[in-house]
C-alpha cells in the first residue's frame, strides 16, 4: 500500500497523526498547525516555519520527517508553534547580528514549556547557567551576546556555530528560512498576529497555555485587559491635516447657529432677542479611541498623542483609553499622561450602543493597528480607523486613515 504514495506524501501523512495525537491535549497549538500551509522543501534540512505573503508555511524534508520517531515528532510540531508565537520567524537579521546568541536564545525559549520527549541534542534551558526561567528571548539574547566561552552548536545546513569545544547541541529547524519573510516586515508580523488571533477567539482563552499568556499580550492577542501604565512623552509632532481628512464627516455633523451679540440690521433694538446677521458653527464632539493592548507600543502611543494635539484644536475630544476593557474616559486637555493598557485586544466595548449612547460623539476616530475583534453592526455614529504604520483594516465599515496620510473608504 505505502508503494502507492510519494516519500513526501507519506511524510505529510505523518505529520497529520502527530498533529491528531496531541489535539485534545494541546487545543491552541494543534489549532494553530491547523492554520499552517504544509509544503515539502528539500533544501529544509529538517522542519521549518515561515510566514510567506498572508500565509504561514510549515515546510518540511520529507526523509528526516520520516526518520524521526513519532514519539519525538510531537514536540517538534510543539517547538515550530512556539517559533511563530514568540516572534522568532519575523525578527530582524539586523537586530540580532549575533548568530549564535541569536540560535540559542531562539531555541531555549522555543523549548522551555516543551513537555513531550525532544531529541537528545535539543538546546535546553539547563544547558545555559547563565540564563534563568521566564526570561524573553531578547533578554537572552543580550546575555547571550557577552558570553565569551561558546560551545559549538549544530544547526541544520551543515555549520557550526560558537568557537568552544562541540556541545553535541544543535537547533531542532532550520532558521535561515525566515530570512525571506524580512523583506516586508511589518507585513509577516501582521500575518502571525492575525492568524493567532483568529485561534484564539476561536478556541477561546481558557485554552491558551498560561507559559504563552505573556507573548501573545505582547502582540496584543487576547482578550485579557492589561495593568500596565505608559508614560508618554509627547516629542513628536503630528502631520495629518484633520480638518481636510474629516471634512466628509464633519460637515454633516456641524449645525450652523445664528449669533445673538449683534444686532440685526432689520431691528437693533432688539438685541438678544431676533438673531443676527452673523453665525458660528459648534464644535463637533469626536470621540478618540485609543488602543492600549500590548501591540501597540510607548512610541506608536506618542506619534497618537501628537495627532490628538491638533485634533483638539479644531474639535472637542473625549479621550478612550481601551485594550480588551475601556480602562479610561476623560476630556482631552493636554498631551496623553500614564495610559493604561496592554493587554488583549477588543474593539467592542467602546463601540457599544449603550456606551456611545452614554457620551454622545458626533464622529469616532479610533487609533489603533488593527488587529482584533471589530462589532459585526456597523455604529451609528460615523467612525473612522486611523490605522498606526503597518496596520490593518479591523473591518469592512467605516473609513481608513493611515498615519502616514493615506486615506481609503
Amino acid at each position: 500500500m505505502s508503494s502507492n504514495y510519494t516519500e513526501a506524501q507519506r511524510a505529510a501523512g505523518k505529520i497529520g497523526i502527530a498533529i491528531q495525537r496531541i489535539a485534545d491535549k494541546y487545543v491552541f497549538h494543534c489549532r494553530v498547525l491547523e492554520q499552517f500551509k504544509i509544503q515539502e522543501r528539500p533544501s529544509v534540512c529538517t522542519l521549518a516555519a515561515m510566514v510567506a505573503g498572508d500565509d504561514i508555511l510549515l515546510l518540511y524534508n520529507a526523509n528526516f520527517v520520516l526518520d524521526t520517531p513519532m514519539a519525538q515528532l510531537p514536540s517538534l510540531l510543539l517547538h515550530e508553534v512556539h517559533h511563530v508565537v514568540f516572534g522568532h520567524i519575523c525578527a530582524k537579521s539586523v537586530d540580532y547580528p549575533d548568530r549564535w546568541a541569536r540560535v540559542v536564545a531562539e531555541e531555549v525559549t522555543a523549548n522551555e514549556f516543551i513537555k513531550e520527549p525532544l531529541p537528545d541534542d535539543a538546546i535546553l534551558l539547563k544547558d545555559f547557567p547563565c540564563l534563568i526561567a521566564m526570561q524573553s528571548t531578547h533578554e537572552r539574547y543580550e546575555i547571550l551576546k557577552q558570553e565569551t566561552v561558546r560551545a559549538k552548536i549544530a544547526i541544520p545546513v551543515s555549520q557550526a556555530l560558537g568557537d568552544g569545544p562541540e556541545s553535541g547541541k544543535g537547533a531542532l529547524d532550520d532558521h535561515s528560512v525566515w530570512e525571506e519573510g524580512e523583506q516586508d516586515g511589518d507585513k509577516a508580523k501582521a500575518t502571525v498576529e492575525s492568524l493567532i488571533q483568529e485561534v484564539v477567539l476561536e478556541v477561546g482563552p481558557g485554552c491558551v497555555p498560561a507559559d504563552l499568556t505573556a507573548p501573545l499580550r505582547c502582540l496584543g492577542i487576547g482578550n485579557t485587559p492589561g495593568g500596565d501604565h505608559y508614560d508618554v512623552r509627547d516629542v513628536q509632532r503630528g502631520h495629518l491635516d484633520w480638518r481636510r481628512l474629516l471634512r466628509r464627516y464633519v460637515g454633516q455633523i456641524l449645525q450652523v447657529r445664528a449669533t445673538f451679540s449683534r444686532p440685526s440690521r432689520r431691528f437693533p433694538n432688539l438685541v438678544g432677542i431676533v438673531p443676527g446677521k452673523c453665525r458660528r458653527c459648534e464644535r463637533p464632539r469626536v470621540m478618540a479611541i485609543i488602543d492600549t493592548s500590548g501591540s501597540v507600543t510607548p512610541k506608536l502611543l506618542e506619534l497618537i498623542s501628537s495627532e490628538l494635539t491638533i485634533l483638539a484644536r479644531h474639535y472637542t475630544v473625549l479621550v478612550i483609553e481601551c485594550d480588551a476593557v475601556v480602562h479610561a474616559v476623560y476630556e482631552y486637555r493636554c498631551p496623553l499622561k500614564d495610559v493604561h493598557g496592554g493587554g488583549g485586544t477588543d474593539f467592542r466595548p467602546p463601540l457599544e450602543s449603550t456606551f456611545l449612547r452614554k457620551h454622545r460623539p458626533d464622529l469616532v476616530v479610533y487609533f489603533t493597528d488593527g488587529l482584533g475583534p471589530a462589532p459585526h453592526r456597523t455604529p451609528r455614529v460615523p467612525l473612522v480607523w486611523c490605522l498606526t504604520p503597518g496596520g490593518q483594516r479591523p473591518a469592512g465599515w467605516g473609513r481608513v486613515i493611515q498615519m502616514d496620510g493615506k486615506s481609503k473608504r
